[in-house]
């Protein structure tokens, strides 16, 4: 199985549908900051999406987490922004042992990273439209799942898409 990880696309909807065609994803889950772009995002997947609610999603009735098994780990997706994320991963990781996850999603930061921290997976997709790390390059991330229900995790850069698909 595959899952494309995307975060605070702030109503930017430009790559969506090229990076859909080329990932192929079985499901596609988005960390928040839309902006109210879920329908679209909805509308142009072909497979299931869960989506949770950023600090940018003014009226969203989106939920703050979801929490998912994935193979044989379960999985935390948030924004981040109400557990102080930019400040350190404590606060994310004590929701995770609260509700059993050993994978944590989260956005808000604009910086891809994948760590590991405290018996914890971390992963950032960073941003596909405002990227703030050094090289400002758009970010998404790639969760591999395979048959004994391990994931292997990559970061992506969109400007690596092929141009023509």
């Amino acid at each position: 199985m595959r899952i494309l990880v995307i975060s605070d696309t702030h109503g930017q909807d430009r790559d969506i549908d090229r990076l859909i065609r080329v990932v192929k994803p079985d499901r596609i889950y988005h960390l928040g900051d839309s902006e109210n772009e879920c329908r679209y995002l909805t509308n142009v997947a072909e497979c299931p999406v869960e989506m949770v609610c950023g600090n940018c999603d003014w009226y969203s009735d989106l939920p703050d987490k979801v929490v998912l098994e994935v193979g044989k780990h379960v999985l935390l997706l948030t924004h981040g922004h109400k557990y102080s994320c930019k400040m350190s991963y404590d606060g994310l990781v004590k929701e995770a042992r609260r509700v059993g996850a050993d994978y944590i999603l989260y956005g808000h930061t604009h910086q891809p990273e994948i760590e590991e921290w405290m018996g914890c997976v971390i992963i950032n997709p960073g941003s596909l439209t405002y990227p703030r790390q050094f090289d400002r390059r758009g970010t998404y991330a790639v969760l591999n799942v395979n048959e004994a229900g391990d994931i292997e995790a990559a970061i992506r850069y969109i400007d690596m898409l092929p141009n023509n698909m």
